[in-house]
Parts: C-alpha cells; structure tokens; sequence
C-alpha cells in the first residue's frame, strides 16, 4: 500500500479554513468558502487551524516516537517553558479558544505564598446509564467527546458541547458500540479523535469514530494478561498497554507489531559524599501493572505497579528512568501521571494518599489525604491547568478536590449512589466525567461553562451542525 503524503487531506483542511474565518468574525465569507467547496463542516467558530500552526512553527516538525533527536527536542521544550506560575484566575473561569492550556504547577516558588483557592463551582449537568457498572472514563485530547465503558461490555460515546446545554431535546450520547464479550477495563482516544481504544480482558479493541453507522472494532490487538490500562501516543502511532503481567508492551497500531522495552541496571553513583545514594538497579516490575500513559511529549511514559513501585521510562531506547520503589507504603499503586512541563509524577495508591512527587530527584513533595482508597483502584488526576487535583473517595462515594500545590482539601462533589470507579478530567476546560456502580455516568462542569454554551448554540442556531469529519481510511488495509 503505497504512503500517503505528509500532508492533511483537502476535506480535512477546508474545515479548519472555514472554522477559523468563523472565529475571526468572518462568518458570511467562511459560507461562502464551505458552498464553493461544498463543504458538510458547520459553520461554528473554531481556533484549531491557529493552534495547529502555532504548533508547527515552534516545533518545526511533527514529533515521531521513532527519531531519537525530535523527541529530545520536545522534551526539552516542554522542560523550559511553563515555568511561570499564570497568577490569579478565578476557578470556575475556563480559557478563551485558541488559548494556549499551560500549566500552573510550578513549585519553586514557595505555594503557601499564594492565595487560598476554593475549588471549581462543580455541579452533575447531565447523566446517562449503562446496564451494569461502569467502569472507565476518558476526554478527547480536544475536550470535545468523553467515552464511558462498562460491565454490561458497551462503549458509550458523548459530546461534551450537547451535555453543557442541558437540553432534553438534545442527545449528547452520539455512539453506543458494542463488540467486547467481557467487561471493560479501559478507554483512550486517537490524538485525533476518530479512534477510540477500549481494553477487555487480554483483548484491546479499535473502533472508527468517523464512521457512524459503524458499532463494531476495525481491529484489535492481542495480550497474553488482562489489561488494565492503555495510552496513545501523542503522535497517535504506538498504544502502550499495562496488564497484570510484569511487562510493558508497545503496540504499533498501523502494522500490529509489539515490542516490549529493556530493563537496564543504571550505573552506580560514584561520588563519595556521606549524602550520596547508590543509584536502584532499574529493571522492570515485580507485578502487574495497574496503570500506563505516555508523559504529553511522548519522549517518556510511566508505569504504576501492584508492586508498589512507579518508574519512568525512555519511549526511544526502552531504559528505565527513574524508579520509585515502594511509593505508597508497600501498597500498589494504582495510577501515574505526568505533569505538563516534565516536572512533576502525580500518583495515587491503596494507602489512601494520593502524592505529588518531584520527577528529577524521585522525592515526595506533599501528599493529599482525606480520600479513602483500599479495594478498587481509583486514579488521581489533574484538572486541565493543574490547579487542582481530583480523585474520589470510596468511604462515601464522592469526587475530591484539592489544591494541586498544597495539598489542600478544598470541596467534595456528591451524587453518585454507588463506589465511584473512574474520574477524568477535562484536557480543556473545568470539567469531570466520571463513573461507578450505581450504572450512570456523570458529567460535572461550572455554571459558566453551561451558560458559554448556551450563549453560543444561541448565537449558531443557524448554522448546520454535524459530527466527525474526516476518515482513517490508512488503518484499513
């Protein structure tokens, strides 16, 4: 099959044009140029086109998970910039489109300095109800759609803007899929937002978006554990995939090829100050691994292991990076994750502390308690900008927040009637979707992202409105 050229397709681009002339205020030219290219594309504001070429020009080349030089490259971009804390915003304010989404967790500065925070004005504006538990939650790298799996072995796909508008006229729940014959153990979206990934048992399934008469998977990938965690890779190429075996696969979802990364023994330290530490032999897990993600640049990813230890891996040569062996009091941890500039691990384990760990020097920085967690394996997460830090609590079934650089407990979001089992946040704006045993999906935002939402169906009620575009057709040999 011959490569297609490295660049987006003209229906593809013709959207963005249109969305982009909308978000200027040129609504009447951006018609014309959809009726001359007989585009379906809604004629609905968007700043991707912008976000897209601001990318390009500061990284000059897309990031491959193959070339060793562009992936340093963007780490250490990533490393340099957003190291300025972005002050004082109110909580349940959200950004203005096409506003860069930087981090605010920068601790060099001392955080008992800064003003108290209260926590988002978070409140449930729409649910919806699966026939048995569900059981995982993910956002779109784009905020636009979350996905819910379940118990009952359906895959649930909605759209955030039609949940926002509180509007029973309107069905925000776009897809229903269904093709697992067990239940669902974990969701992920393609970085371009037409692929969903969705694990069951040793099997992780791929679904086309785009495509809407489409419920069944176009391909799968086969493990030899049951899987309990997968990642795209920001490029969109490689799916990471943690399960209750030891060992890390990496799976290339064009070819289905798998590899599997090479523990190393790291060099032991040779200075001879009273303070040093020999450096920990960084091989692979003890045990399952209970979470997996790639770090947003793609040049690392982290592991969190029944073994009670985290480690940061090398995407390029395989190595472990860093390991934090028994980071949560022997118990296992049940998820990792890294923070925007490179900086920071948040992790969450059965200890019931969730803790901020410094990524250079593998030392804790500040726990967050308060939250009960001791059977089920609940995530700890950041909100879009790392202000704060969400998780839920199994003693009392509600959502958690607390202040990302304090550790803080701010406020507490009641309203599931049963063990919550996932929580995810928003890449965007303030918002939560998150699931449990009481069978509903959640989904959790402030009053004036409901209200920005209706203001702009308002204001675009002419215009024509429609899904995904675009296709993956490469995928389909």
């Amino acid at each position: 099959m011959a490569s297609e050229p490295n660049r987006m397709r003209q229906e593809e681009v013709i959207p963005l044009i249109i969305g982009q002339l909308a978000e200027y205020g040129y609504s009447q030219l951006a018609q014309v140029v959809a009726e001359q290219t007989h585009s379906t594309a809604s004629i609905k504001p968007s700043a991707r086109l912008s976000e897209l070429l601001f990318i390009a020009k500061e990284e000059s080349t897309e990031i491959e998970p193959t070339d060793q030089a562009r992936i340093q490259a963007a780490n250490s971009s990533a490393r340099s910039s957003n190291n300025e804390d972005l002050g004082a915003m109110d909580e349940d304010d959200d950004p203005e489109p096409g506003a860069p989404l930087l981090t605010r967790l920068n601790l060099d500065t001392d955080p008992k300095s800064t003003s108290s925070r209260s926590g988002p004005n978070f409140s449930t504006v729409y649910t919806t109800t699966h026939k048995d538990m569900a059981t995982s939650t993910a956002f779109s790298k784009d905020g636009r759609y979350a996905a819910s799996g379940s118990a009952d072995t359906s895959l649930k796909i909605l759209d955030v803007n039609k949940m926002k508008l509180m509007n029973d006229d309107v069905h925000p729940v776009v897809r229903t899929l269904y093709d697992h014959d067990t239940p669902v153990t974990d969701v992920d979206f393609h970085p371009n937002g037409l692929v969903l990934a969705a694990s069951s048992d040793t099997i992780v399934k791929l679904y086309d978006l785009s495509k809407p008469s489409v419920k069944r998977s176009f391909r799968y990938l086969q493990d030899t554990h049951p899987v309990s965690s997968v990642s795209f890779h920001p490029s969109g190429d490689f799916l990471l995939v943690g399960s209750e075996a030891e060992t890390v696969r990496i799976f290339d979802v064009k070819t289905l090829q798998c590899f599997t990364p090479k523990a190393f023994a790291a060099p032991h330290n040779t200075n001879n100050n009273s303070t040093s530490v020999d450096i920990a032999q960084q091989g692979p897990h003890k045990a399952g691994i209970n979470f997996i993600q790639y770090a947003p640049t793609g040049s690392v990813f982290i592991t969190a292991s029944q073994d009670g230890s985290i480690k940061v891996w090398d995407a390029v040569s395989g190595k472990v990076v860093r390991t934090i062996d028994n980071a949560h009091s022997g118990k296992g941890v049940t998820s990792a994750t890294i923070s925007k500039n490179g900086r920071y691990i948040l992790s969450g384990g059965f200890d019931s502390v969730g803790k901020l760990w410094d990524i250079g020097s593998g030392k804790l920085i500040h726990g967050f308690t308060g939250a009960v967690q001791k059977t089920t394996k609940q995530s700890m997460i950041f909100s879009y900008n790392e202000s704060f830090v969400f998780s839920s609590d199994e003693s009392n079934n509600t959502i958690v927040c607390w202040d990302a650089r304090t550790g803080t407990l701010l406020k507490r979001y009641a309203g599931h009637q049963g063990l919550i089992r996932s929580v995810s946040a928003s890449p965007t704006e303030n918002g939560l979707i998150s699931c449990g045993n009481d069978n509903r999906v959640r989904y959790w935002t402030t009053p004036s992202a409901t209200a920005a939402a209706s203001a702009s169906a308002s204001a675009n009620a002419g215009g024509r409105v429609t899904g995904h575009s675009g296709h993956v057709s490469s995928w389909h040999d």
